[in-house]
């Protein structure tokens, strides 16, 4: 998403992406690294993604990707830590997670986008729903606002993985082959949707 975003604000900036089987990557990727993200920029080779960041804010300065903000930082800082902890069955209890994102409703209400908060929000929502059977509060407004301008961010609709790539990440090491299956089968699905209440605001 931050790759689209800095396109979006940069004519001259353009790239290409190209898939990689993690489980048997090709002969030609081996030869060049042995982890993904990887950027191959000319005769540069990078597979940090702080580092990648790093290299194309300086070829390419007139809309950085990485931007420190202390106080965004502080905002999301645990609130994937307790998602996962949520769905990993390592808590059963979900008052830690609301606590968290709650601190992000109450962040969001005065902040805007942020590219590295918006997939985060995505997965939880999307994970909870299939694995918890449960949502996100209607009561956190500002973070349902803030959802909503992401689905209608071309950007990020565009970078979206599907519900069912989503929900596969986080249980493909306790799914059983049939729940595998069902969800490659499944038509891709797209939870880009916001409570009622949210949208006549």
């Amino acid at each position: 998403m931050k790759l689209l975003v800095k396109r979006e604000n940069q004519n001259e900036f353009s790239f290409d992406v190209i898939t990689i089987n993690c489980k048997n990557p090709p002969k030609e990727f081996q030869e060049i690294s042995k982890k993904l993200p990887t950027l191959v920029h000319g005769e540069v080779i990078l597979n940090d993604i702080d580092e990648i960041e790093d290299y194309l804010d300086t070829m390419y300065e007139n809309y950085k990707l990485n931007v420190e903000d202390q106080e965004a930082f502080q905002a999301q800082m645990d609130v994937f830590t307790k998602f996962s902890y949520l769905i990993k069955d390592v808590s059963s209890n979900p008052q830690q997670l609301l606590i968290e994102l709650e601190k992000i409703d109450q962040f969001l209400a005065k902040r805007g986008l942020d590219c590295s908060l918006l997939p985060k929000l995505q997965h939880i929502r999307v994970a909870l729903n299939y694995i918890r059977n449960m949502s996100i509060p209607v009561k956190f407004g500002s973070l349902w606002r803030y959802l909503a301008l992401a689905y209608e961010n071309d950007s990020f609709v565009k970078s979206c993985p599907s519900d069912q790539e989503i929900v596969w990440h986080w249980i493909r090491h306790e799914a059983s082959p049939k729940e595998v299956l069902q969800l490659q089968k499944e038509e891709p699905k797209y939870s880009f949707d916001v409570p009622n209440s949210i949208r006549k605001r």
